[in-house]
């Protein structure tokens, strides 16, 4: 490589960072997606991700604009929560929401990285064989899958959990030269120093 000439990075984006960027609820890491975008570096997730950010928007609807307005106390939210009572309106604000989030956002690109049987059966491999939720296996078996064709290098995550296990995981795979596994802080450090 000649020299002077950087190599474009490629991160995968866990849903708690984009839920971050989008709530502004961690500064750190609006900054730091700020960047990414500046640089033009490529950010990817999993299409999960935007079930995960619906998720999150419906139970914040829930919360915010039913139950609270009702002036209901917090146990009786916290039992009511599986019994959402959103309308097609609700949905509609889910939906607009997401896509604000996409045109802010617009160097994330959604794949679906688990294809076929074997992709699923690696995610459940990971989920059987570790402490990892889920929703966690579906990450981190996507983001190896997408290191191992290009799309991405690092994956960025708040979850302490996930990272523990995924570099874990990840070393067990024989994956980490092409998969690291970072928190916001640690992307901060490694590529703004200033």
């Amino acid at each position: 490589m000649p020299k002077g000439k950087r190599k474009s990075k490629s991160f995968y984006i866990d849903t708690n960072i984009a839920l971050d960027y989008i709530t502004g609820r961690n500064r750190e890491t609006v900054l730091v997606l700020g960047k990414l975008k500046d640089k033009n570096w490529k950010c990817v997730s999993s299409s999960f991700l935007a079930m995960e950010m619906a998720d999150y928007k419906k139970e914040s609807l829930f919360v915010v604009d039913k139950a609270i307005e009702k002036k209901w106390e917090m146990r009786k939210i916290i039992r009511a929560t599986d019994k959402k009572d959103l309308r097609r309106g609700d949905f509609e604000k889910v939906y607009e929401w997401f896509n604000e989030f996409r045109q802010d956002y617009k160097n994330i690109d959604l794949y679906d990285f688990l294809k076929n049987s074997d992709d699923w059966q690696f995610a459940q491999a990971i989920s059987f064989n570790s402490n990892l939720a889920a929703p966690d296996a579906i990450h981190l078996a996507s983001a190896m899958l997408g290191s191992v064709a290009g799309y991405c290098q690092i994956l960025i995550t708040h979850d302490e959990l996930l990272s523990k296990e995924g570099k874990r995981i990840v070393d067990d795979y024989k994956l980490s030269g092409k998969l690291k596994i970072m928190s916001i802080a640690e992307v901060k450090k490694k590529y703004f120093k200033k």
